[in-house]
């Protein structure tokens, strides 16, 4: 072997160890709360019970049964969406709001929120960015997404505004496959 093959091969190698370093595997997207994909309607409104939630509304969905939650211990989760495809988990739907957010902060909480998911799930992909008006009501929606085997994770950020009227939420929207 010439010493320049030598060279090339000490580079090449030096390069490998530091992509080996840099690349660590993504964290699972688990389910929140605890629960598998595949649990029961029954399962999850105990559980919602014992947590001190309850379940404010049952609705039909495309054809899918929805649970919507209210009352979590974090004042800011506004309520969660539990959907069930024949009787088994497949979503799950996270909304948060505080009136003390204005537009600046929950843009800067929304961007710390994407750049930890992506430390700890891998690069998010883009998934939505429009602003567009309904009548007298501007609407922004941004959303990122990251995807692994069995599950996806979408985090939504949603702003309405008319006049000095604003409501804005974050959302995270687990599905299974």
């Amino acid at each position: 072997m010439t010493p320049l093959s030598r060279n090339w091969l000490a580079l090449l190698s030096l390069l490998l160890l530091l992509l080996a370093s840099s690349l660590r595997a993504a964290e699972e997207i688990k389910v929140p709360f605890n629960f598998r994909w595949g649990d029961s309607p029954q399962l999850v409104e105990d559980t919602i019970e014992r947590a001190k939630a309850r379940v404010t509304d049952t609705q039909t969905v495309n054809g899918h049964k929805v649970l919507v939650v209210e009352g979590h211990p974090d004042p800011r989760l506004l309520c969660s969406k539990f959907t069930f495809d024949n009787e088994a988990l497949v979503e799950v739907e996270l909304e948060y709001t505080d009136s003390s957010w204005d537009t600046a902060k929950i843009q800067s909480i929304f961007d710390q929120t994407r750049r930890n998911l992506d430390r700890k799930y891998g690069t998010s992909r883009n998934v939505a960015r429009e602003t567009s008006k309904a009548g007298d009501v501007t609407q922004t929606v941004v959303g990122y997404q990251w995807t692994q085997s069995y599950t996806s994770l979408r985090l939504v950020l949603y702003i309405a505004e008319r006049g000095a009227d604003t409501f804005r939420m974050l959302s995270y929207h687990y599905r299974g496959f």
